[in-house]
């Protein structure tokens, strides 16, 4: 090997070290942010008709960021049920409608019930039991 071919190689090191660098070789991995399945099992009342729409209006972008549309539950018998994916340590607060007409959930009194809340710890499933539905309304703004 003579100095001239020794020299074309210390050349391309840095060559090859600046285009790694330019594709991101080097940089470090975004960080990640770890995510939970929560589970909303929501028992319904009696006298729910079976083709309306159950729906979670949450302030978890993904429950609607606290305006509708928010998350819609699948009827299972006499519960709504659905899964999303939440940040785990997120404090997430909701309300429950249901229907287009936005018809909110009521206490047993006919009071409005206020907002549920829960901190996501891992995969989880919450529970809710609404009493009974009001009247059609403005919905979740």
């Amino acid at each position: 090997m003579n100095l001239s071919h020794t020299v074309k190689w210390f050349l391309l090191v840095p060559l090859i070290s600046v285009v790694l660098a330019g594709c991101g070789a080097f940089e470090p991995p975004p960080p990640s942010y770890p995510h939970a399945t929560v589970t909303f099992d929501v028992t319904v009342p009696a006298d729910t008709p079976s083709n309306v729409v159950v729906t979670v209006v949450g302030s978890n972008p993904s429950l609607g960021g606290g305006a509708a549309p928010g998350f819609n539950l699948r009827r299972q018998e006499s519960h709504y049920t659905g899964s999303v994916r939440l940040p785990v340590g997120e404090e997430v607060s909701y309300e429950l409608w249901v229907d287009a007409a936005w018809r909110p959930e009521l206490s047993a009194e006919g009071a409005p019930v206020p907002r549920h809340s829960f901190q996501v710890d891992g995969d989880m499933t919450v529970t809710a039991t609404v009493e009974r539905w009001g009247e059609p309304g403005l919905g979740p703004r």
